[in-house]
C-alpha cells in the first residue's frame, strides 16, 4: 500500500478581510477608509459574493452599497488604510469579471490564474487559511472551485443572470425565471397545435370543393 503525503488531506479554507468607513462619492470616484478591525469574510450559504458582484447594477448609488459591504475590488487594509477608485474602473472590473464568468462556462477549464500580491497563508484548528489580498482574488477563487456550476440564465435580459447552480440541470436563474420558461414553451405549443387546427381546416375545405 502507498501511503499518501500528509498534505493530501489537509483542508482548505479562502477568506478576504472586510470593513470599510466612510465610504463616499467624489466626483466620479469612490472613496473610504479601512476599519482598523476588518472581518473575515468565508462567503455565506445563499449567494456567492462573485453572483452579488457580477449581476450588481452599475449605478453610483449600487457601486458605493456595494463597497460598504464588501470593499474595494483591490488592496486590503494591510496595505493601505484609505482608498479609492474611479466609477469607470469599477465598471470594467465588472466586464472582465463577467467575460471571465463565461469562459468558466463555455469551457469549464480556464487558463491559468495569478493572484494579486497580498496573500497569506496560515494555519488554525488544523486547517490551511488562505488570505486573499483582494476582494478580486477571493471572488475569483469562488468561482474557479466550482467553475462546472457556473451558470449564465438563459431568460433574455434577466437582472440577476449570473449564478452558480445547485444541481447540473439547472438553466434558469430562479423559480421566476424558469416559470418564464414554461410559459413560453406553452405559448409555444398552443401556438403550434392552432397552426395544425387551421391547416387541418383548409385542407378540408380545398377537399370539399
Amino acid at each position: 500500500m502507498v501511503a499518501l503525503p500528509d498534505y493530501r488531506s489537509i483542508r482548505f479554507r479562502f477568506y478576504t478581510p472586510i470593513g470599510v468607513e466612510d465610504v463616499h462619492l467624489e466626483d466620479a470616484s469612490i472613496a473610504g477608509r479601512w476599519k482598523k478591525n476588518t472581518t473575515r469574510y468565508y462567503g455565506v450559504k445563499e449567494k456567492t459574493l462573485a453572483e452579488r458582484f457580477a449581476n450588481c447594477r452599475r449605478e453610483s448609488a449600487d457601486i458605493q452599497r456595494f463597497t460598504e459591504g464588501y470593499g474595494p475590488l483591490a488592496g486590503n487594509p494591510y496595505t493601505e488604510r484609505e482608498f479609492k477608485f474611479s466609477l469607470e474602473s469599477w465598471r470594467g472590473s465588472q466586464d472582465e469579471f463577467c467575460k471571465f464568468w463565461n469562459v468558466l462556462v463555455r469551457a469549464r477549464a480556464p487558463g491559468g490564474y495569478q493572484p494579486l500580491e497580498g496573500n497569506a497563508i496560515e494555519i488554525r484548528d488544523r486547517w490551511l487559511h488562505f488570505r486573499c489580498g483582494a476582494l478580486w482574488t477571493f471572488m475569483t477563487l469562488e468561482l474557479l472551485s466550482r467553475p462546472e456550476k457556473t451558470r449564465v440564465c438563459l431568460r433574455p435580459n434577466c437582472k440577476q443572470r449570473y449564478f452558480i447552480a445547485q444541481h447540473g440541470k439547472e438553466r434558469y436563474c430562479s423559480p421566476e425565471c424558469g416559470n418564464w420558461s414554461q410559459a413560453q414553451l406553452k405559448k409555444r405549443w398552443h401556438k403550434e397545435q392552432r397552426q395544425k387546427r387551421e391547416l387541418a381546416k383548409r385542407q378540408r375545405a380545398t377537399k370539399s370543393r
